[in-house]
């Protein structure tokens, strides 16, 4: 028995122990007609796939030539599907999220409000 929680305990810890989540930072670029893509700052390009959520935010063209740090994982050469997106500025993270003024709604995709269809201003919330 002591053997099966002495294993046990060095799995759990294992997963405490594991890396985090691989992250890419870079320049988003969106060419016309194709999907955003990540340049690093070595000049390498990666396609960006990820949730609606994250693809929505990829696609705001307020996000632009931003520099954007993504947590997920590599997906194949010069691909990266995403699972968190984050703006970057002065080497600090901010959450991208969406703000109606009108209806005190917070949303985490660009675009109109879900309820009064008001134009929803882009907000970055520093990340701790």
């Amino acid at each position: 028995m002591k053997r099966w929680a002495t294993m046990a305990m060095l799995l759990v810890g294992a997963g405490w122990a594991a890396d985090p989540a691989p992250t890419l930072r870079g320049h988003l670029r969106q060419p016309v007609g194709e999907p955003p893509v990540i340049e690093t700052a070595g000049g390498k390009t990666y396609t960006v796939a990820g949730d609606q959520f994250t693809t929505a935010q990829m696609a705001d063209p307020k996000l632009k030539d931003r520099e954007i740090e993504l947590e997920g994982r590599l997906a194949g050469p010069g691909r990266f599907e995403a699972a968190r997106i984050f703006t970057v500025k002065e080497g600090k993270r901010y959450k991208a999220t969406y703000w109606c003024d009108v209806c005190a709604i917070r949303t985490h995709m660009p675009g109109r409000c879900m309820c009064c269809q008001a134009d929803t201003e882009l907000q970055e919330i520093p990340v701790p």
